[in-house]
């Protein structure tokens, strides 16, 4: 069962409050785009890079984000080919419950977006990830924890990492 809409704007507004602004957003495992566009939206991007493996969410994506003039890439996140040129001022990464592992790190790593949120829904992977943010040169700025789903033992974490200078 999806979360109700007021979950959603819970979400979004985690991540625009983590994700601060930016030029240049980068929307890893964007899905149909809801939480980079918003940030591009909330903040004026002038630039939105949407990537998403799944070819019908890919293009759910590019409806979505056309009045954005995003760049919708179908890949595999992990397959950093499509970031070449990019300096994204944020990244924004919510992958599935396994999280990023080392291969997708290593392309958020790659880009040197001084800001990183990671949204997980699993506090082993978000653990994980966070190690190996870390060891690539982040911080770990701050975490917000959201019950999305009352009544259960899901929840949401939206964290925000820094790029150490």
């Amino acid at each position: 069962m999806p979360p109700p809409p007021a979950a959603a704007e819970a979400l979004v507004a985690a991540v625009q409050a983590a994700a601060g602004g930016g030029g240049t957003v980068v929307d890893l495992y964007s899905g149909v785009g809801l939480l980079g566009g918003a940030v591009a939206d909330r903040w004026g991007a002038r630039q939105l890079v949407a990537v998403e493996s799944h070819r019908p969410a890919g293009d759910d994506a590019a409806a979505n984000l056309a009045d954005l003039g995003a760049r919708v890439v179908r890949a595999d996140a992990a397959d950093g080919r499509w970031a070449t040129g990019l300096g994204p001022d944020v990244v924004i990464a919510d992958p599935a419950r396994p999280g990023l592992g080392r291969a997708a790190v290593s392309v958020v790593a790659g880009l040197a977006a001084p800001v990183v949120v990671l949204v997980s829904c699993d506090p082993a992977s978000l653990g994980r990830d966070a190690r190996l943010l870390v060891d690539s040169g982040y911080d770990l700025d701050g975490v917000e924890v959201l019950d999305l789903f009352p009544q259960t033992f899901h929840l949401e974490a939206v964290s925000r990492f820094v790029r150490r200078r």
